[in-house]
């Protein structure tokens, strides 16, 4: 452990800052972990993207779908791959409290950072069930725990709940998956002195900054928006940090085009219930990193749309990107 049980907000206060991306897991054609397809995107946020740390074995990493030995064989692969040289956290999510304190465990001794850990989906229906949950996981290990706010699915951790949970020595910080300002105000008012806050979606990021004084952005836009030697979303944040908030707005509204396709492949699918995680990993592809398939229930992207993405991409110009990057290294 790089810190004390009671210096963990803290520790979090220091460490989550600046952009950090979340990864889909890749498996191959025999449906395992694909090490070296990992490793090589692990290396392409890191060397490639100057990403600030990373979040392993989230929902879009198909967390749900593995047994708890690949989970972690997966984290001591990543965090090997990382080499001390951007923080990271691991996913440890599972309605089994103590099989999540086990996996807590886990990646506390092999020297993660942080975990964060999902709300359970069977018999946590109010605040007291929640609180009992992070309560037991809490008391049984010494790293910093994120909670992850994700309504309508889960049972929501609002203003009142955070308050309650901010109280546990090592409850250090707060993904916020409610894309509504007022929701995100009402949680600042209530945690943001005692816990770093992230609103996972890069649209409002200028926003987050500027006005909530958000310091750390988390989600899987930023290896898909940028690719080696164009990378938009850490020009326009150290735009902005830097008090340039002309230049940061003007960089950040270059990205609509990106941001519209988002809404088309990715968010445009959540809403109508269906998991994009093969468009995400298409996309991954075409833009120079490894993909690869899903496991069911999850179904693959047909031909006929995965050729419409290729042809959406390119008219946003960042395949150009892509391609003088190639040539650069030739």
């Amino acid at each position: 452990m790089k810190y004390k049980k009671s210096e963990a907000k803290e520790y979090a206060r220091q460490t989550l800052k600046g952009i950090w991306t979340a990864m889909p897991y890749c498996w191959t054609a025999e449906d395992e972990f694909d090490e070296p397809a990992n490793r090589a995107n692990m290396e392409h946020i890191i060397s490639g993207l100057k990403i600030d740390g990373h979040y392993c074995s989230g929902n879009i990493a198909e967390f749900w779908s593995m047994p708890d030995a690949e989970r972690m064989r997966a984290h001591e692969v990543m965090i090997d791959e990382t080499r001390g040289r951007i923080p990271l956290i691991a996913g440890c999510h599972h309605q089994s409290v103590k099989q999540a304190t086990m996996l807590a465990k886990h990646a506390q001794d092999i020297g993660f950072d942080f975990v964060i850990v999902l709300t359970p989906y069977v018999a946590a229906k109010d605040d007291d069930a929640v609180f009992s949950y992070y309560e037991y996981l809490c008391s049984r290990v010494d790293i910093g725990v994120v909670l992850f706010n994700t309504p309508p699915h889960l049972h929501a951790i609002g203003p009142k709940l955070a308050k309650r949970l901010a109280a546990l020595p090592n409850i250090c910080a707060y993904k916020q998956a409610d894309a509504n300002p007022a929701a995100t105000s009402a949680i600042l008012d209530a945690v943001g002195k005692d816990l770093v806050v992230s609103v996972a979606d890069e649209a409002p990021w200028l926003q987050s900054m500027t006005q909530f004084g958000l310091q750390w952005l988390v989600n899987y836009n930023p290896h898909l928006y940028q690719v080696p030697g164009y990378l938009p979303i850490r020009d326009y944040t150290q735009a902005a940090l830097a008090g340039d908030i002309t230049k940061a707005s003007k960089i950040s509204a270059s990205l609509a085009p990106l941001r519209t396709l988002h809404a088309k492949w990715i968010n445009g699918y959540w809403r109508a219930g269906k998991m994009p995680l093969s468009e995400m990993k298409t996309w991954q592809e075409i833009i120079g990193m490894n993909g690869g398939p899903v496991r069911p229930p999850v179904l693959p992207i047909a031909d006929k749309a995965r050729a419409e993405m290729e042809a959406d991409l390119a008219a946003t110009g960042i395949l150009d990107h892509v391609r003088t990057t190639r040539v650069a290294a030739e």
